[in-house]
Formats: C-alpha cells, structure tokens, sequence
C-alpha cells in the first residue's frame, strides 16, 4: 500500500481521482484486503486538495496568458512529466521561443510572478520579512540564478512551484564588435510540490 500511495503523491493533482478509479478497478483491494469504498475514501483525502489543483491550473493558464501577450513565433502548453532536482512532477510545461528581443513587459521571466520576489529558503516565507519586500499573490523564491545569458528561478506559492528559465544571447564582453543574436526562449514548468 505504502507503494501505492507514494506513486499518488508523484501524481498532479488533477490526475488523482483518474488514479484512484483505476485502482479500484483491480484486484489490489482483494489482495490487501481492505474495504473498496474506505480505501477510495483513505486515498481521496491524501490526494492534493481541490484548491491546490485549482492554482495549479490557474497559474499554468496566467503564464501561458501572459507570455502570449507579446511578440513570438512559438507558444506551446502541454502537460507532462518534468525532472526538477532529481525528482519527477506532472505538471504544466509552458515554452515560448521567439527570434526578436521586442518582449512585452508581461513577457518578462523576472516579472512572471510579480515583483518582489523575495527569497523564501525551503519554500517557506520567513516571518520576520518587512511588508514592503512581500509579493501581493504570495509568491516567493526558493532559488535563483541570472546572468548575461538568461535567468532561472523557482517560484513557490502555498503546495505549487514553477521553475522558470530565461535564456538570451547577451553578448560577447571582451568583443565590443559583437553583436547578439536576437531570441529568446522561456520555459515555465510548474507542478504540485
């Protein structure tokens, strides 16, 4: 059983309930002879809560959203499995390429999320953090890098996170005849954690 549940856990949470009814749909309740309808109960209650699903959903529709309100040649949104330190989330998968640097200000990688975006070490928000420096949905960042080239960050809201990165040519500094090439690509995957 433990198996069973560690398996759901791995699950987004709008695929649990699909999860559950295919269970039950097998002979594993017999072989560890526990009630069908208990079980189905034991299993519902684990699963990520409906709200949880719901911001999920909501924020893969917001960054698709907002990434598609500026210039670019390709925006796609898919769900799917993704590796994130090692370990494996379904969750939405949002990339969008472009071949000008025209972005839109709701294009922005940096400002995805709104801003600040103050640092929250192990996705909790430390209690003593001025309001000033609080981001007004709650979001906050649990890591982050950024350079010439592009920016990475993870973004934790309440059970949700997004690992969103940027990447641009930035140039060439010790060449000062160097010009960039014009793109960029972000990629947003987001999952329950």
């Amino acid at each position: 059983m433990r198996g069973i549940v560690a398996k759901l856990t791995k699950k987004a949470a709008s695929k649990c309930l699909f999860v559950i009814l295919e269970i039950l749909k097998t002979d594993a309740l017999n072989e560890m002879k526990v009630r069908p309808l208990l079980f189905a109960l034991t299993l519902w209650v684990a699963c990520p809560s409906g709200a949880g699903a719901g911001l999920l959903d909501d924020t893969c529709s917001s960054i698709y959203k907002k990434l598609g309100s500026g210039p670019h040649e390709s925006l796609t949104m898919s769900g799917q499995d993704f590796d994130d330190e090692g370990r494996k989330y379904a969750g939405c998968v949002i990339h969008l390429s472009s071949t000008t640097n025209q972005a839109s200000d709701d294009q922005n990688p940096e400002g995805l999320f709104g801003l600040p975006l103050p640092y929250c070490p192990d996705g909790k928000m430390p209690a003593d953090l001025p309001r000033d420096f609080l981001n007004k949905d709650g979001w906050c960042s649990d890591r982050m890098a950024d350079g010439p080239d592009g920016t990475s960050y993870r973004a934790v809201r309440g059970n949700i996170f997004c690992a969103v990165e940027g990447r641009w040519d930035g140039g060439d500094d010790s060449d000062p005849g160097y010009v960039p090439v014009p793109g960029y690509a972000i990629t947003v995957k987001c999952a329950a954690r």
